[in-house]
């Protein structure tokens, strides 16, 4: 398989999908095996890190939030965009990524050329940024971080809210018309303060908000993934230790009326990392495998998310999924760096070992299916 015959395969095999969001995942796992198997193809999927600045100020965030000398400028940016192979898909993140003051240059030169996905609070938005944004055919999907209904566990203030709702009313009327393939997620830290909630936030997204889908994300169990500050390549071994969910019956409790609901309704909702299928009734035993503080790399599949991915933070160093610098775009070109001794040996310890300590409840782990 070469990449010039990704998408063709991906049409291939459209019959096997029921949705836009099933054919990213198809084209995602296409390129991540075609990676895997060749030496020196570039990643698909890059993450900019555009600030580590946010308006908010989530307790179980795990960015700094500090006003960096040696962040990217507008103009750095620009240049990494210029290295992207032409199958690259592109999310621009934070922090709250709006902040940035050359948000929409840098958007509007990425959704030109390659698809693009944004992750937000979604509190900066209003109807001039909406109309903008769904210009751009490549314009894939509007994430917005949910966590209760009002946001009041991010500490959103209900006037703030209120003008979000209707920010969204707004976006999902506007793209019926102006870009009906782009999608509106909800996205949903699973956490004890909410474990009550999550079948209501679910409705609501769905129901009220009109998202596409709703995805549960577990807290992550090692401070090394996706942060905005690096470590050693050492601490990547180091003992982890996962956050022990105190009402996980009662999680998986919620996450069964979430199955029964879009199984008589047909909405779409997944968990990351995606141990358990919500979008049917099967049992979600599964999951109990997340709720343990120690990794056990006998409970995970190989990983090979290091050969499909790259993170680039906001002080310009690069990463595959752990904050383990294999370079500076600043300084080095994105070819140099995956092709280096940093990230060849990042790379070879995965592939060696499957999943390490730093792997710790990983959004993307997967459960090791037995042959």
């Amino acid at each position: 398989m070469n990449i010039s015959n990704v998408d063709q395969l991906v049409q291939q095999e459209l019959h096997k999908v029921a949705d836009k969001t099933q054919e990213f995942h198809l084209r995602h796992e296409l390129l991540t095996e075609l990676a895997y198997n060749s030496p020196g193809m570039l990643p698909a999927r890059y993450v900019f890190v555009l600030t580590n600045l946010c308006n908010l100020d989530c307790s179980f965030c795990y960015q700094r939030r500090d006003l960096r000398d040696d962040r990217m400028t507008t103009e750095d940016w620009l240049n990494v965009i210029a290295q992207l192979p032409d199958y690259a898909r592109v999310t621009l993140t934070g922090g709250e990524p709006m902040m940035f003051k050359g948000f929409q240059e840098i958007f509007s030169v990425v959704a030109s050329e390659h698809y693009c996905n944004i992750i937000s609070n979604g509190l900066l938005l209003d109807k001039e940024k909406i109309d903008f944004l769904l210009n751009y055919p490549n314009f894939s999907v509007l994430a917005i971080s949910i966590d209760n209904i009002g946001n009041t566990l991010r500490d959103v203030k209900e006037r703030s809210w209120l003008r979000m709702e209707k920010m969204l009313a707004y976006f999902v009327e506007r793209k019926r018309t102006v870009n009906p393939d782009c999608l509106l997620e909800c996205k949903t830290v699973i956490l004890d303060d909410n474990a009550d909630e999550l079948m209501d936030i679910h409705r609501y997204c769905v129901e009220r908000l009109g998202c596409d889908h709703h995805t549960y994300q577990f807290l992550k169990g090692s401070p090394l993934q996706h942060a905005d500050f690096m470590f050693s390549f050492d601490a990547m071994e180091e003992k982890s230790c996962a956050p022990v969910y105190q009402r996980f019956e009662t999680i998986k409790k919620q996450l069964r009326l979430v199955q029964e609901y879009n199984e008589r309704t047909g909405a779409k909702s997944f968990l990351h990392p995606g141990f358990a299928e919500l979008n049917s009734t099967v049992s979600l035993d599964s999951l109990d495998v997340l709720n343990c503080s120690e990794h056990i790399p006998q409970n995970f599949a190989p990983c090979k998310f290091p050969w499909s991915s790259m993170h680039i933070n906001v002080d310009g160093n690069m990463f595959p999924c752990m904050a383990v610098s294999v370079g500076n775009v600043k300084c080095q070109s994105i070819s140099e760096m995956v092709n280096g001794d940093s990230c060849t040996r990042f790379r070879s310890l995965i592939r060696k070992e499957g999943t390490i300590e730093g792997c710790n409840r990983c959004g993307w782990i997967r459960p090791l299916i037995p042959k």
